[in-house]
This record gives C-alpha cells, sequence and structure tokens, in this order.
C-alpha cells in the first residue's frame, strides 16, 4: 500500500497562533482553543497515542524498511470554535520519547486495478489510522469536532512517547503530556 497524506491538509487548518512561545501545557484529552493564522479559531485535542505493532506496517509497500520500527497513532480532535481558517500547512504535530523527536509517517492511498469495467480501481486504505477529513472540517458548524489520526514511527528500543507538540514554523504552540 502506498503512503497517503495523514491529515496533512486538515492539520495545517490548524495554524496556531496567540499560545505565546511555548504555548499551554496540557495532559492528553485536553483542549487547545487557539486562533488561526489568518482567521478564526480552532481546539485541538490529542486524545491519546497508541502503540501499534509490526504487523501494521507490514501492509506498508517497502515494508521492510521498517523493520526494527514501532508505529505510534497520534489521535486527535479537531473542534470548531469560530470561523476556521483552512489555508495554513505549516502547523503540524511533533511527538517525543525520551526527549527525542519520533519521525512522522505520511501514508498515501493506493488505487488497485478490479478487473471490473463499471469500477476499474479501489482504493486501499491505510485503517489502523486515517487522518482528518479536511472536507468534514470545512463544513463543520461551530462546536463540531472531527477527529483525525497520525503515524509516528520510532525504534524498536525506544521508549513509549510520553509529549506530543503542536508547532508552525519550528514555534510550540501547545504541548500535551501522558499521566506519569
Amino acid at each position: 500500500m502506498k503512503r497517503r497524506a495523514a491529515c496533512a491538509v486538515v492539520v495545517g487548518v490548524l495554524a496556531l497562533t496567540g499560545c505565546g512561545e511555548s504555548g499551554p501545557s496540557l495532559a492528553f484529552g485536553e483542549k487547545a482553543t487557539v486562533t488561526g493564522d489568518r482567521s478564526g479559531s480552532v481546539g485541538v485535542t490529542v486524545v491519546r497515542v497508541e502503540k501499534g505493532t509490526h504487523a501494521d506496517l507490514s501492509r506498508l509497500e517497502d515494508a521492510a524498511k521498517y523493520a526494527g520500527k514501532t508505529p505510534y497513532y497520534v489521535r486527535f480532535k479537531l473542534t470548531k470554535t469560530a470561523a476556521g481558517n483552512d489555508d495554513d500547512e505549516t502547523s503540524h504535530f511533533e511527538v517525543y520519547a525520551d526527549g527525542k523527536p519520533l519521525s512522522e509517517l505520511i501514508i498515501l492511498p493506493s488505487l488497485q486495478p478490479t478487473g471490473d469495467p463499471s469500477e476499474p480501481l479501489t482504493s486501499g486504505r491505510f485503517d489502523k489510522c486515517e487522518g482528518a477529513d479536511h472536507t468534514r472540517y470545512k463544513e463543520a458548524a461551530e462546536g463540531q469536532s472531527v477527529d483525525g489520526c497520525t503515524v509516528f514511527v520510532a525504534p524498536d528500543s525506544a521508549a513509549a512517547p510520553s509529549t506530543v507538540k503542536w508547532t508552525r514554523r519550528s514555534k510550540t504552540l501547545a504541548t500535551w503530556k501522558a499521566a506519569s
């Protein structure tokens, strides 16, 4: 299966500003409400980080390059708190284990031939973790939420991630930490 953009556009919706240099410090499950880079505001909640398995990655194209790596799924929620800004593509999550950043894995959907002329292609998806739906967020009414997920990988020897940051242009806008 090819890689797919795990919420690249929707995550970009959340260009967070106004939180100061390091932004608020929150526990998983708590919402940071911030203004967009141009207008509006959004609520961002890191709900939890889940550990995946090697079998999850074995379904990907070139799966051998992920040998010795463990996937972690950052489950998040975007809540439209006002007319949202959906143009910024520079804001994103960063995930840390033992103070070291993990690598984000962007998985694109694959198109596979079916042999059926009436429906010649099907779309393969990485169902373990799907990004937030940009259209659903854009069309959401104030107060509505859209769930999403993004994938990070760590060496098998690394500790479980304990810190998730929302950043824009190297500036931390909000930080979530796992309960100790």
